[in-house]
C-alpha cells in the first residue's frame, strides 16, 4: 500500500512538473513571438484597391486564397498578402483584402500565390492558418486587445 501511494505521489509530482515547463515555454514563446506573429486589426488589414468597403475592415471567418505576396510599399520590413474568398466565408466580410504580416513571419511561414489561408474567428480577433497544415501564423487582435497588450515601461 505505502508504494502504491509514494508510485501515485511521484506520478502527480512528475506530470505537474511537465505541466509547469509546458506552461512557462508556452508562455514564453507567446511572448518573445508577440510582436512579430501578431497585429492590431488597423495596422494588419487593408482594404484591397478593387474593394467597395474601403473603410470597413470586417474579415470573415473561412478560406482565402492567396492572390499575390509583395513587399509591402512603404512600410519596411512588412510584406502584403493579397487575399481572395474562397469556401464560406459570409457575403458581408470583405471579399478581398490585403493582409500585412513581417517578413519574418513568412520566413517562417512561406505563403505563395494560389495557396489557401484559413481564418478563424477568435474572441481576440482573428488567427490566420496554412489551409493544408491547419497551423497558425498570424493573429490579428482587435485593436482594443492589443492596446490592452502593450507592453509598459515601470520605473522605479
Amino acid at each position: 500500500m505505502q508504494h502504491r501511494l509514494l508510485t501515485l505521489a511521484t506520478t502527480a509530482l512528475l506530470a505537474a512538473a511537465t505541466m509547469a515547463v509546458h506552461a512557462e515555454s508556452f508562455v514564453s514563446s507567446a511572448s518573445s513571438a508577440g510582436s512579430e506573429s501578431s497585429g492590431s486589426v488597423s495596422d494588419s488589414i487593408g482594404a484591397s484597391s478593387n474593394s467597395s468597403k474601403k473603410d470597413d475592415r470586417k474579415v470573415g471567418q473561412g478560406r482565402y486564397r492567396v492572390v499575390d505576396v509583395a513587399a509591402a510599399e512603404g512600410r519596411p520590413g512588412m510584406m502584403q498578402v493579397a487575399l481572395a474568398a474562397q469556401d464560406g466565408v459570409s457575403p458581408d466580410a470583405m471579399q478581398t483584402f490585403n493582409l500585412y504580416v513581417p517578413d519574418k513571419t513568412l520566413a517562417e511561414q512561406p505563403l505563395a500565390k494560389g495557396q489557401t489561408v484559413r481564418v478563424k474567428e477568435r474572441e481576440y480577433g482573428l488567427e490566420f492558418s496554412d489551409d493544408a497544415s491547419q497551423r497558425p501564423f498570424f493573429l490579428v487582435l482587435e485593436d482594443a486587445w492589443r492596446q490592452q497588450m502593450r507592453t509598459k515601461v515601470v520605473k522605479a
